[in-house]
């Protein structure tokens, strides 16, 4: 139910799955650059790809290591998480 997240929290999350998006179609360009040519001219070429695959994974490790540090923030949060309430 997307009434639970505030804002900052749906952009941040959907900026997840699009990185995701991103980072799995340039990573198909860098694995198998002569099987992907269109997707990879979409991309910018194989260099371009290097580039937005580093970025776009940079983020994803930005926000994975930002939701740790909030969960050693702040008290009871993990346990939460781990219970499910």
């Amino acid at each position: 139910d997307l009434r639970h997240y505030n804002m900052v929290q749906r952009v941040a999350y959907l900026s997840v799955m699009l990185l995701g998006v991103l980072s799995a179609l340039s990573g198909l360009v860098l694995w198998k650059s002569v099987q992907f040519p269109l997707l990879r001219t979409l991309l910018g070429g194989y260099e371009a790809a290097r580039y937005i695959h580093f970025f776009a994974m940079s983020a994803l490790v930005a926000f994975v290591a930002i939701h740790l540090v909030m969960v050693a923030l702040v008290p009871r949060t993990l346990l939460a998480m781990l219970r499910g309430r």
